[in-house]
């Protein structure tokens, strides 16, 4: 199966679920549904930039999990959202992990 009918497994909500769930419990009410919809799309921002949904077939896809933390945190201050940095690795992180729970990469 390939990488973009995997996506059709994504459910945004379970998403944002799955990551409010694994956050450390001082994370869990600092940042709204909202907020965390928003690092979704933004790490789909990433891989749409880095060509990760080209048509790759079967081909391993490398994932630099500091290179999208960084890329996370400058669309956040471009666009004023108010996610502090030192909490970026593990919003993106619950992100990459309900992503590897469906097998997506």
């Amino acid at each position: 199966m390939s990488q973009n009918d995997d996506l059709f497994t994504y459910d945004e909500d379970d998403a944002v679920k799955y990551i409010q769930n694994v956050l450390p419990q001082e994370l869990k009410e600092k940042y709204s549904h909202d907020d965390i919809v928003y690092i979704t799309d933004v790490v789909y921002d990433y891989y749409e930039q880095k060509g990760l949904f080209d048509d790759r077939d079967d081909e391993e896809v490398e994932i630099d999990e500091d290179d999208i933390i960084a890329y996370a945190r400058k669309c956040a201050r471009k666009d004023g959202m108010k996610i502090d940095d030192e909490d970026m690795p593990f919003l993106v992180r619950g992100e990459l992990d309900y992503e590897e729970s469906l097998g997506v990469f």
